[in-house]
């Protein structure tokens, strides 16, 4: 009977040791959550707020010609971004009447040698080096002879040509930007078409 008592005894023991184990890391967890809760509340309530200015870059351009007696000259395309871009350009040639407006009839851009590093790829025209911000490249795209467009056509259609000069500008950096947007790779006196990596 002494050792039923005994081992009855122990059990009650190893119960009473069992439960007092579970109050105390009950009672640690509730001191950490206090904590934890605490220190949370603290921050919120005593943390300024912190504001965070971020001005994102522009990216812009703008078309600088000479246009007398019927010739357009000294073509070329100023960066004013706020950061280095490269540089394109479409010219876009058709015809129009006396008052300005479109009429029938081909037009066609007359003959010309680009600039000192510009090159002509799928129908544009593109500066092969980044020009830095509020600069424009070295060389003009269509230098100062530049080129005669046809004041009046005898044919049919008649009227007399325009040629627009429509200029892009897209940050320098990352180079895979002017790929993923433009389609093309530049490099140093060459463009290329745009080979994803």
């Amino acid at each position: 009977m002494n050792q039923e008592k005994s081992s009855a005894v122990n059990a009650k023991r190893k119960r009473r040791r069992g439960k007092k184990i579970a109050l105390l890391v009950l009672a640690f967890l509730l001191i950490a959550s206090a904590a934890v809760s605490g220190t949370l509340a603290y921050l919120v309530a005593d943390t300024k707020d912190v504001k965070n200015e971020f001005t994102p870059s522009e990216v812009t351009c703008e078309v600088t010609e000479k246009f007398e007696n019927n010739v357009k000259s000294e073509v070329n395309v100023k960066n004013t971004s706020d950061i280095p871009a490269y540089i394109r350009v479409k010219l876009v040639t058709y015809r129009v009447n006396d008052e300005g407006d479109h009429i029938g009839g081909t037009a066609e851009i007359p003959d010309f040698i680009p600039g000192d590093g510009w090159v002509a790829n799928g129908g544009y025209y593109y500066y092969t080096s980044p020009v830095a911000a509020g600069q424009s490249p070295d060389k003009p795209l269509i230098d100062e002879s530049g080129i005669a467009l046809t004041d009046s056509y005898d044919d049919a259609d008649g009227g007399k040509q325009v040629i627009e000069v429509m200029a892009e500008a897209i940050q320098s950096r990352p180079v895979h930007a002017v790929g993923e947007s433009w389609g093309v790779t530049i490099s140093e006196g060459k463009v290329a078409a745009y080979q994803q990596g």
